[in-house]
């Protein structure tokens, strides 16, 4: 058995803020979209991110599964790299993103970290890497 990761698909609540939210602001590329069943598709380099309308969730999951969703979960982080952190806040700040933080510095792993959450409540991270001081 080969399985290959192919996406990460974030099933939202609010679908056209989130689109805007993660084409306008976070500037990626649009690579696949369909207005009619409300999913989008972003090319996030090496990666996709994919975005659908958590209320057509129905004719994917059986009627017997629970779904719930809590604006607080923070079981899967977005991560991003950035060259300059604190250009990248002042950027989403002009967007009136708030971030949860001031930004934290890991010197034992070489980065600094700040989050924010998108508009859905997902939680997503931006890092800038440092030196690295493990000795």
């Amino acid at each position: 058995m080969d399985f290959r990761y192919i996406y990460t698909r974030l099933n939202v609540e609010n679908f056209h803020a989130c689109k805007a939210f993660y084409r306008d602001v976070l500037g990626l590329p649009i690579k696949f979209e369909d207005d009619r069943d409300e999913y989008v598709e972003f090319d996030a380099d090496s990666v996709r991110i994919t975005l659908f309308n958590r209320q057509k969730l129905d004719n994917f999951i059986p009627k017997e599964e629970s779904l719930s969703f809590d604006i607080h979960n923070a079981q899967i982080v977005l991560s991003f790299q950035v060259s300059d952190i604190e250009a990248a806040i002042a950027h989403l700040k002009h967007h009136a993103v708030e971030l949860l933080a001031p930004p934290t510095r890991y010197p034992d792993r070489g980065f600094l970290s700040a989050c924010f959450r998108d508009p859905d409540g997902n939680l997503i991270e931006i890092e800038q890497m440092t030196d690295v001081l493990i000795s």
